[in-house]
């Protein structure tokens, strides 16, 4: 493994390393700054998306980071009827730790390599009025090999979509991480899933796809009444821990 590669995945370990009891094995993946989908994207996904070489002048690898949640935040969330505690407690929890990592591995990138590197936060790095974000982590995390996108609009790994996740942008070329070849969404390879759609509370995900407004006014009139934040009911169903 590259010595670059072996020092970032060593320091995400390390920082997880108290945190086995809330998550899984970290996934690491490297994205190139060259790589096709980046130019694709804004299209794609229908909104102006910021490249790697906007956030950092001499970018050349994106290196995303995905926690999964623990089987028993998962089975909490499967067996609640609403969103429990556990789940809500985790999910800020992890986007804390995530920030953290991020900001530990640009310290040590650069005393230990002269690394430079960018990177936008974890969560909260959205558009209010429209509800897109110019720099969405799963965009690079599908880029960097880490997953696909599923019907709930979730990335879905090979651990699952029952997690959090981050990226780092560094002017170090890497070797990229090979993309699976084919969704981990069962409902995209079968057409037989469709748990997420049918458990939704806001009915925000079709099979057209998920509509951002309904699931955030759902959010915004749950979080007022609720302590717990976030939902995580599409994110419950058999793709919570673990792609097919």
């Amino acid at each position: 493994m590259d010595t670059v590669k072996e020092r970032i995945e060593t320091i995400i370990q390390e920082e997880t390393a108290p945190y086995t009891q809330y998550i899984r094995q970290p996934i690491v993946g490297y994205a190139s700054v060259q790589d096709p989908l980046y130019a694709e994207m804004s299209q794609r996904i229908g909104n102006p998306q910021l490249l790697p070489t906007d956030l950092l002048i001499g970018a050349q690898t994106v290196v995303v980071f995905f926690l999964p949640h623990s089987l028993q935040v998962i089975q909490a969330l499967r067996a609640g009827k609403n969103i429990v505690q556990a789940w809500s407690d985790n999910y800020l929890m992890l986007n804390d730790l995530l920030d953290h990592i991020a900001k530990i591995l640009q310290v040590k990138l650069r005393a230990e390599f002269g690394i430079m590197s960018a990177m936008e936060p974890p969560t909260n790095n959205y558009n209010d009025i429209e509800l897109t974000a110019k720099w969405p982590h799963k965009t690079s995390a599908v880029i960097a090999g880490i997953g696909t996108f599923g019907l709930n609009r979730l990335l879905i790994t090979k651990s699952g979509c029952a997690g959090r996740l981050n990226s780092l942008i560094i002017d170090k070329k890497l070797e990229p991480s090979a993309r699976p070849k084919s969704s981990y969404c069962l409902y995209y390879k079968t057409g037989q899933c469709f748990f997420c759609a049918q458990h939704c509370p806001s009915g925000a995900i079709t099979k057209v796809g998920w509509n951002r407004f309904r699931c955030n006014a759902y959010l915004d009139g749950k979080n007022v009444r609720d302590t717990e934040q976030g939902c995580g009911i599409c994110s419950s169903g058999p793709c919570a821990a673990r792609g097919f």
